[in-house]
């Protein structure tokens, strides 16, 4: 494990404006029909807003009333480095929930009627883990699990323990969890590092901790999954499906 001290005040909060709604486009295929600086149309005919009219003057106001723009207003680094992220850094975890629920399931009912089991192999033999079919995350997860198999068993035992499916809302909050929707799984929860163990607010300076190997996360990565780690709030244990954080124009704009 390598602790870390971080932080420059320069760092804080807003790498503005790299994402541009070409992304959803491309993350997410044939879900949705167009997307510009006003308006993102989704395949069943739903409309949102690029940007809605609540404050985003703070952190706390960023986290708790981000739309579609926001979610893109921090680049993340796939593939990445050692260094730690910088002071509230978190690309992925500015989320619009209303977008998840449109895609997902606006419910539990809904989400679960678009849940399928796929098999996740472990030292030990398979687990059966619940995941969304909506845009192949079930098919995607499957290939994950079939490439970290390959792995040596080092680097393996850091897929145990995987968890998927639970419809909760994320601890300390009212927002829910990615895990909500299928699209997240949480690996070696008793070994890997999670923010809230150093300390509950949003708005502390935190050392940064992490164990989880990055040849797991590059897999991840590579079929549209971020990863917690890549977060100054850290969760090493995270992974969701956020591909519109990993599309080409996305990812080229940011360079």
């Amino acid at each position: 494990m390598r602790p870390f001290t971080l932080f420059t005040a320069s760092s804080l909060l807003f790498s503005l404006s790299w994402g541009n709604p070409q992304c959803y486009i491309e993350g997410y295929g044939d879900l949705i029909v167009s997307a510009d600086e006003t308006t993102l149309l989704l395949k069943d005919g739903t409309r949102f807003p690029y940007r809605n009219d609540s404050s985003k003057s703070t952190w706390e106001d960023k986290i708790n009333n981000a739309d579609l723009a926001t979610q893109l207003s921090q680049h993340y680094d796939e593939g990445g480095n050692e260094t730690p992220p910088a002071y509230l850094f978190d690309p992925g975890r500015l989320r619009y929930q209303p977008f998840f629920q449109a895609l997902y399931g606006k419910d539990q009912k809904t989400v679960e009627k678009n849940l399928v089991t796929i098999l996740w192999p472990t030292l030990k033999g398979s687990l059966k883990l619940p995941v969304s079919k909506i845009g192949g995350v079930d098919k995607k997860l499957f290939a994950i699990g079939q490439e970290i198999a390959k792995l040596p068993k080092s680097d393996r035992i850091w897929a145990e323990g995987a968890t998927t499916y639970a419809y909760r809302v994320i601890k300390d909050t009212d927002r829910l969890s990615m895990h909500s929707f299928g699209i997240a799984v949480d690996l070696a929860p008793a070994k890997t590092q999670y923010w809230k163990d150093e300390s509950p607010s949003e708005t502390a300076h935190i050392g940064y901790r992490n164990t989880m190997p990055r040849s797991i996360v590059r897999i991840f990565e590579k079929h549209g999954f971020i990863w917690g780690g890549r977060w100054y709030h850290y969760d090493t244990m995270h992974f969701e499906y956020r591909p519109e954080l990993l599309a080409p124009s996305c990812v080229a704009k940011a360079k």
